[in-house]
């Protein structure tokens, strides 16, 4: 490019080698008042100054540079300025350039004169001499000649500092150029005058950068790429065995002069417990007295750029090891991760770490308001994204949103901050250990998970008493332990609150490719096969982890991924088996474990207040279609004119609808004449037994159901329920012994063999052997069928109920799996005397003529004894 000169008038002292802007006055006044020409002044005024005002400084930031002065002229005299092209002579001698060094922007120092982007002050190494970025006057080759070319950004570009981007040998390391483009961004990130902002973010042209030591972000910079993707598009590669490669921060952080420019404070210095080591490092400081002037990292931002580690230190790799580094750690609050992509590094892909209060470690930091944004993080050797595993006291209230972790050594999501975080729209997959870990135990955690998704491949876990998971898809371990707001995947699952309150420890082992984690003590058991798949010899067995490590994994010579001896040989407790890296020990046989979900609501039916539901051992739900063990429902399918329309039921279920007791509650509220205690209980089971009140609503107890009841035991108070006029008989009855009624309309059934049956449930003696008794199933026997639906009667009745044999009511009789208890059947004639009538009141009672307390006392006392003669006290009160 030719050179290009003009000659301009100097509103003020101009020196040859200043850089120029033009200014639209002389200096010095003129009187009177003329039209003038443009004219140049000097970017930077006259100083002795090395740290120019932040007046200056917004000069250099809002007025772009004309040229450069060739010559001195004085104000209000011509000066030749040269505005592009190569500069060859300043001041009437020939220009030497800038001197050997990457090819570079080219901006001013404090006393206007050209230097290199990356230019250190002679009077102090450890401080830049350029002042002017991002408006840079030209641009110099690695010779240091200049081409004078103004212009003016609002971003750093690392090209600019000398960064070749092309990641070839010849040009090995872009370290120092893209680090002195974050630091420049830092300075910047110092001014106060809002003009100032410009040049705070670092920006990286499409290219592949290679660096070997840490790069350190901090004061709220941006560091932000073209793009990210599979090839690559900005990337950033961490050569960790390239020759002179050291990511240890701790050393990149020492204070000056062998550190970075402007110190930062050492990361964690000897004795503080962890060398850190890592690509790209946010780094942040308590606030308070002794921060290092580079500042806090809080409020930083990482965006659009992929990073990744050369050679791949993703678990299985052959490449030489190198130390345990992650790809991002993070060390300040507020950061911003954004469509950033991190891949094969030996430790976490991010680490986010509050390093106090932790006893030693240095800066003190807090790692709070955290967000991580459609970035993928995959193929690192522990885990994908890391919360809070080395210090958790300060790394909350996060936010991770479509985030992608899969195929991570360890866990995809590490989630073990101490009041939690939020995670929206994860993605997880093939992780060797968990797909999702949030393990908090007691502590306070938090977390909350929206609309994840983890792959079947590997578990997630959940273990908090406020961890809440709302919708998603993801295999869930059945220990886990939270507060739950949508389906599951193994069934519709709950469309309302859900918390598993019983746990299993056991888990099905786990069939992936290329093996999964194992940790000491944990405890899993063979599936199921699936048809046409050969039935493990293991089946129905329990192994424990003797051993932790990762197992074989399933191969196409080994298609299953379990253990061969799990298919050729009977285990026996204590018996070891090896699965790569696992020991497994035999415990003996898998005992049946029912796991139960308490859950809030249902998207299958709006009336269902709450399920307590049964789970298989490997935490999937079963078909809704009668699996819950109890129920609190809203009753709506009996006739629209039964006072009970509206009603809250509580159930218990067993693929069928049998209600134990009602809840007084009315959707309409009462109706005139109605009882408002359909069923309710009064006393105490250690204290004279259970009482029960029920209400018949028509008829008596010996042709209409009281309740919603069979079975009536001494000490029930049941109550006509009709008005006066309609009422047929008395206005009760007492019952004094076990009864039921044995007529087809009233629930009961023939006993058949093999049947499963709910609990409740009143049967007759198969025909043609009427006995004159029921039988009432009370409970299923223990130990019994993992599945509930499995407990069935035998095959024959029992022998006992032979009617030559005596019975005896309120006895127990087994049955296979169940338990049913006798009771007399009032549709035998003479079993109706066991339902005492109650009158309407006292015959021939006459009123107290008494005069004196002694006689009031007597009478009284005679009352009471008629009443209890009459059943209508039970012995409940006293003289």
């Amino acid at each position: 490019m030719d050179s290009v000169v003009v000659t301009m008038q100097a509103a003020q002292k101009v020196t040859a080698g200043q850089a120029v802007y033009i200014t639209k006055s002389p200096a010095i006044p003129v009187s009177p008042a003329v039209p003038v020409s443009p004219a140049v002044a000097p970017a930077v005024p006259q100083s002795n100054d090395p740290n120019p005002s932040d007046k200056t400084l917004q000069t250099l930031h809002t007025l772009p540079f004309f040229g450069i002065a060739l010559k001195d002229a004085q104000a209000k005299k011509d000066v030749d300025v040269q505005i592009g092209g190569v500069v060859f002579r300043i001041g009437g001698a020939a220009f030497g350039g800038l001197g050997a060094g990457k090819p570079c922007a080219v901006g001013v120092n404090s006393s206007g004169k050209l230097v290199r982007a990356n230019a250190v002050r002679p009077d102090d190494p450890t401080k830049k001499d350029c002042i002017s970025a991002p408006n840079w006057i030209g641009d110099c080759d690695a010779s240091g000649m200049v081409t004078i070319r103004p212009r003016r950004d609002t971003r750093l570009n690392v090209l600019d500092f000398g960064a070749a981007g092309d990641g070839t040998a010849k040009h090995p390391d872009d370290t120092d150029a893209l680090q002195d483009a974050l630091d420049c961004a830092m300075r910047l990130g110092e001014m106060t005058d809002s003009p100032l902002s410009d040049g705070k973010v670092v920006y990286l042209p499409p290219g592949d950068y290679v660096i070997k030591k840490p790069l350190v972000v901090s004061n709220g910079c941006i560091l932000e790429g073209a793009g990210f993707g599979f090839r690559g598009t900005s990337r950033i590669i961490a050569d960790v065995a390239g020759e002179k490669a050291d990511f240890n921060l701790s050393t990149r952080t020492k204070p000056v002069p062998s550190g970075i420019g402007g110190s930062i404070g050492q990361i964690g210095a000897t004795g503080a417990g962890e060398t850190v080591y890592c690509a790209i490092a946010l780094t942040g400081f308590s606030i308070g007295a002794g921060s290092p002037d580079r500042g806090r990292a809080d409020y930083a931002v990482l965006r659009q750029f992929t990073l990744e580690s050369k050679p791949l230190q993703g678990r299985g790799t052959t490449e030489p090891e190198t130390p345990q580094m992650d790809g991002v750690r993070v060390l300040a609050g507020g950061t911003w991760i954004e469509k950033v992509r991190i891949a094969g590094f030996r430790r976490n892909g991010i680490t986010i770490y509050a390093s106090y209060p932790q006893a030693g470690f240095t800066p003190e930091v807090n790692a709070n308001l955290t967000q991580i944004r459609d970035c993928l993080i995959y193929g690192n050797g522990q885990h994908g994204l890391d919360i809070g595993s080395g210090g958790d006291e300060n790394t909350n209230t996060m936010l991770v949103m479509n985030v992608s972790a899969t195929d991570n050594g360890r866990d995809g999501i590490h989630d073990n901050s101490f009041l939690g975080c939020t995670f929206v729209s994860c993605h997880t997959d093939a992780n060797k250990h968990r797909n999702i870990s949030c393990e908090r135990g007691s502590s306070p955690a938090f977390s909350v998970y929206v609309g994840c998704y983890a792959e079947g491949n590997a578990p997630a876990v959940f273990k908090g008493g406020h961890i809440a998971v709302v919708g998603g898809d993801m295999d869930i371990t059945p220990d886990s332990t939270y507060w739950g707001y949508g389906a599951v995947r193994g069934g519709p699952g709950p469309s309302a609150l859900k918390v598993t309150n019983n746990f299993s420890p056991v888990q099905l082992y786990r069939i992936v490719s290329g093996g999964i984690d194992i940790d000491k003590g944990e405890q899993v058991t063979p599936p199921p096969p699936a048809p046409n798949e050969p039935v493990p010899t293991a089946l129905g067995y329990l192994f424990e982890a003797k051993v932790g490590g990762h197992t074989r994994g399933a191969t196409s010579a080994h298609p299953t991924g379990m253990p061969d001896e799990w298919f050729s040989e009977v285990p026996t407790k204590g018996g070891l088996t090896q699965d790569g890296g696992v020991i497994w020990e035999c415990l003996g046989k898998c005992p049946p474990t029912i796991v139960t979900h308490n859950t809030l609501g249902s998207n299958a039916d709006s009336t269902i207040i709450q399920d307590i539901q049964s789970v298989t051992m490997d935490g999937k739900l079963q078909p809704v279609d009668g699996d819950s063990l109890f129920r609190t429902q809203v009753q709506t399918s009996r006739d629209p004119g039964d006072a009970r329309i509206g009603r809250i039921e509580t159930s218990l279920l067993s693929k069928g609808s049998f209600h134990t007791y009602y809840q007084t509650a009315y959707g309409n509220g009462p109706r005139p004449g109605a009882l408002m205690l359909p069923e309710a209980w009064i006393g105490r089971p250690d204290n004279n037994g259970e009482r029960r009140i029920c209400v018949v609503y028509s008829g008596t107890p010996f042709n209409t159901l009281a309740g919603s009841s069979n079975f009536y035991r001494p000490g029930d108070l049941i109550l006509n329920g009709l008005r006066d006029a309609e009422r047929d008989g008395p206005i009760g009855w007492a019952v004094q012994a076990l009864c039921g009624r044995g007529s087809p309309d009233s629930g009961c059934i023939d006993w058949a063999p093999g049947t499963h049956y709910r609990i409740g449930q009143t049967v007759r003696p198969t025909p043609p052997n009427p006995n004159g008794f029921l039988y009432r199933l009370t409970a299923y026997k223990t130990p019994g069928p993992l599945n509930p639906h499995d407990n069935i009667s035998g095959q024959s009745q029992p022998p006992s109920w032979n009617p030559d044999l005596p019975q005896h009511v309120g006895v127990v009789t087994e049955d296979n799996c169940l338990e049913w208890e006798t009771l007399y059947d009032l549709d035998v004639p003479a079993n109706r005397k066991y339902l005492e009538p109650i009158p309407q009141g006292v015959a021939n009672q006459k009123d107290s003529n008494a005069t004196e307390i002694d006689q009031l006392r007597r009478d009284f006392n005679a009352l009471l004894a008629k009443l209890r003669a009459a059943h209508l006290l039970g012995g409940l009160l006293g003289e």
